[in-house]
């Protein structure tokens, strides 16, 4: 096999699988951060009560603890929704990190074949040329 058969297998594959695989490790991770979050899950139960917790209405008129028990269930709601919502922008962010990463990523690799041989060209000049 000569050496130009080699760098024309090489810049074959590494253009077309290469590529293709290199975007989908980067899909990969985009799925591993959006379900480590469990952002369906979370977006669901939006407007659950934070772990449960809560007060069961009793039997009986009383308007003291009916009020009392609505207050807890709406307390435990919004520190619910708030502590989901703060959970959801760290996802987001992680993902769109993620993204972004990945983006870099998938440029480095695109451009890396060109930045090599354009190194070594650079380098044999600087070494025997100037």
């Amino acid at each position: 096999m000569t050496v130009a058969t080699l760098f024309g297998r090489y810049f074959a594959w590494h253009y077309t699988t290469g590529l293709a695989d290199c975007l989908r490790l980067v899909a990969n991770f985009l799925w591993f951060g959006y379900h480590f979050f469990s952002v369906p899950v979370i977006t669901r139960t939006l407007f659950s009560p934070w772990r449960r917790l809560g007060e069961s209405y009793r039997k009986g008129f009383d308007p003291e603890r009916i009020l009392e028990t609505l207050i807890v269930n709406i307390l435990m709601r919004l520190f619910g929704f708030l502590i989901r919502i703060i959970w959801l922008m760290l996802a987001f962010s992680v993902i769109i990190l993620i993204f972004s990463l990945g983006i870099c990523v998938a440029v480095f690799f695109f451009l890396a074949p060109v930045v090599i041989l354009g190194s070594f060209i650079v380098g044999f000049y600087l070494l025997f040329l100037a």
